[in-house]
């Protein structure tokens, strides 16, 4: 039965015809087919020997199959049943751990029950905060949101999902408030201070590295942006995540810069994802852009996309204050 369960294997996507809307139908079709297949069998494998080694590693892959395809009644069905069974402490935890899991995936009303479950049977497991930062992550309300994050924090302190909770508290309750940065910058060699040099400007802080794709995508947008309303009183400034100085990131930025015709400040902070500043804000995926009202105080911790909306706002808050 192994044999036939790892003997099927996924349908093969053909790159030249992913613009082809009837081709993108037939595999996606192709592909929760083999999914399905698969599923079925290991429900099969492990009706018949659940004892086996590889018997709820397969269970496992089945019942994420069944959340992603909207099946989460028999995921809970087949959950149940297990957990009433005679069951060690690590199995509990596995099969609780994943009712959880497909439950915040799918947004299912069972979500935030089946996550305490999983934390209640074994409030130890690592596995906790990720599921609380995933919760969070996909949380709309935004004091839900805090709650989860905060939630992170308190059960799970030591953890890397608790550094990345914290920065994302901090933006929430940064907004607001004064935004400091002081920085020397990497290309003119001229220190610089938010709250003392660039008052009365509002400040765009683009999180981005040479080696971020996206981040490079948006720079010439980013230069027409900062062409516009230079000289109305927008400064950007650059915080780098790029690779640290002995691999080459310094040179990296450096060069980018000059044949790029990027002409604002950049604070290289030298130390890739572990960098201080961005690691304290909870950066975990760029570009991330925040704006700075001409007062100093951040505005929004959130303005990718949405600077040509933002700036002129707050350039006209600052007029008539003025």
């Amino acid at each position: 039965m192994l044999e036939r369960i790892n003997a099927i294997t996924p349908p093969q996507v053909d790159m030249t015809k992913r613009d082809d809307p009837q081709y993108v139908q037939s595999y996606m079709k192709a592909r929760e087919d083999f999914l399905t297949q698969r599923a079925d069998l290991a429900k099969a494998f492990y009706d018949k020997y659940p004892n086996h080694p590889e018997a709820m590693q397969l269970m496992t892959q089945r019942w994420m199959v069944l959340a992603q395809t909207g099946k989460i009644p028999t995921l809970m069905a087949e959950t149940d049943k297990i957990l009433a069974g005679d069951i060690d402490a690590r199995t509990k935890a596995d099969v609780l751990y994943i009712r959880a899991a497909a439950g915040i995936i799918t947004q299912s009303a069972t979500a935030s029950a089946a996550l305490d479950q999983f934390i209640q049977a074994a409030p130890t497991d690592a596995r906790g905060a990720e599921l609380l930062t995933e919760a969070a992550q996909r949380e709309s309300n935004p004091e839900k949101k805090l709650a989860l994050f905060r939630r992170v924090v308190e059960s799970y302190p030591i953890s890397d999902a608790s550094q990345m909770a914290k920065g994302e508290i901090h933006r929430a309750e940064a907004v607001g408030k004064p935004f400091d940065l002081s920085f020397t910058d990497a290309i003119s060699g001229n220190a610089i201070s938010v709250q003392k040099d660039l008052k009365g400007k509002v400040v765009v802080i683009d999180f981005w590295a040479t080696w971020c794709g996206p981040c490079v995508g948006e720079m010439p947008k980013n230069k027409e942006i900062y062409a516009k309303y230079k000289d109305k009183g927008v400064e950007f400034i650059g915080v780098s995540l790029d690779q640290p100085e002995a691999k080459g990131g310094l040179k990296d930025l450096k060069d980018f810069v000059a044949q790029n015709g990027i002409t604002w400040p950049q604070y290289y902070q030298g130390n890739y994802w572990q960098s201080e500043f961005s690691s304290g804000w909870g950066i975990d995926s760029i570009p991330c852009v925040f704006i700075v009202d001409a007062d100093g105080k951040l505005f929004s911790a959130d303005a990718d996309g949405q600077l040509e909306t933002m700036i002129p706002e707050l350039l006209a808050k600052r007029d008539k204050a003025h």
